[in-house]
């Protein structure tokens, strides 16, 4: 792990929170008294870009030296990160290239291009996205920014800890449980760093899409494992095809464990964070919240966090759920 620890985090920190949003941390009365416990959204949806992607990829463009900066950057996403680093990369001045799946939602696939992004899709099914980014950057001496493999990524990404370790400690609440959606890892990894050094004996658990719980598979096997099914999913902000070699032994050493939810499942918790949140989420960023709303563990009596990660959804797919 080259000692990565909650410094890195607080350093990440130094660096962005006049740049990033201090997201709402929210309970739902309703919500607490249906489960028995009591609840904390840390909502990330509402965050610049519409995801905590924001907070890594600022930390990652503010540590580049100028010389990299003029060069430009070259960013590989499902949507996400690709927003941005597009963005960052903007407020910046910094040209930036994205390569992205050609099924990516349209909404993540546009406002990508709105920040001035030359985006260059790909075919997931034939292509690799990594490879042409390495293609990339090595013809035109660009620096990529990596979606979580990264640990300035890890470590702003982390930030979002430090906003709940504070509001937690503001409430004087001792937090038992912290769910978080999970695709490449970086942000429980950091999260979870941050929350484990300020609350030890709280317990952190993955979230993933069924079919895609390689983060889960691998903490079961101990070692990284790819995910082995020719799937889809509509959490398609998650489907990092393994554990990232960064963040894999972090969570090794933080995480209890990991929890898998169906597509069927996400499908019915979006509107019901919409009518009992009043907020707009995407499939994977709504991946923790239906852990807890499906009993994916137990939760009776305890205090829960719950990591609801982004919020970019095509609204032609809201209307449909």
């Amino acid at each position: 792990m080259e000692n990565f620890n909650y410094t890195q985090i607080e350093e990440a920190y130094n660096n962005i929170k006049n740049t990033v949003i201090k997201t709402p941390f929210v309970s739902s009365d309703y919500i607490n008294k249906l489960l028995g416990s009591k609840v904390f959204f840390k909502l990330e949806n509402l965050q610049i870009t519409g995801s905590f992607k924001f907070r890594g990829a600022s930390n990652k463009i503010a540590k580049l030296s100028n010389v990299q900066k003029n060069q430009g950057v070259v960013a590989y996403s499902s949507g996400n990160h690709a927003q941005a680093v597009a963005y960052a990369s903007f407020r910046n001045n910094i040209n930036s290239k994205i390569i992205m799946p050609n099924n990516a939602p349209k909404i993540k696939i546009n406002n990508t291009k709105k920040y001035k992004a030359h985006v260059i899709l790909y075919d997931p099914l034939t292509e690799n996205r990594e490879t042409i980014g390495e293609e990339i950057a090595r013809n035109e001496n660009r620096t990529i920014i990596r979606p979580y493999d990264d640990f300035d990524i890890i470590a702003g990404q982390g930030t979002a800890g430090i906003e709940i370790a504070e509001e937690l400690s503001s409430l004087s609440i001792n937090p038992d449980i912290y769910l978080c959606c999970c695709g490449g890892g970086g942000l429980i990894a950091g999260t979870s760093t941050y929350l484990k050094y300020k609350f030890p004996k709280i317990k952190c658990y993955s979230v993933e899409p069924e079919k895609f719980d390689d983060t889960k598979i691998s903490l079961e096997s101990g070692t990284i494992k790819k995910n082995i099914y020719k799937h889809n999913s509509i959490c398609d902000a998650l489907l990092a095809p393994q554990p990232g070699k960064l963040t894999f032994p972090i969570n090794t050493n933080n995480l209890t464990g990991g929890l898998a939810v169906s597509d069927n499942e996400v499908k019915s918790i979006i509107p019901f964070l919409a009518e009992h949140l009043k907020t707009i989420v995407e499939p994977g960023g709504a991946v923790a919240a239906t852990a807890l709303l499906t009993n994916k563990v137990d939760i009776k009596n305890k205090n829960i966090v719950v990591m609801i990660s982004g919020g970019n959804i095509d609204l032609d797919f809201f209307t449909i759920l």
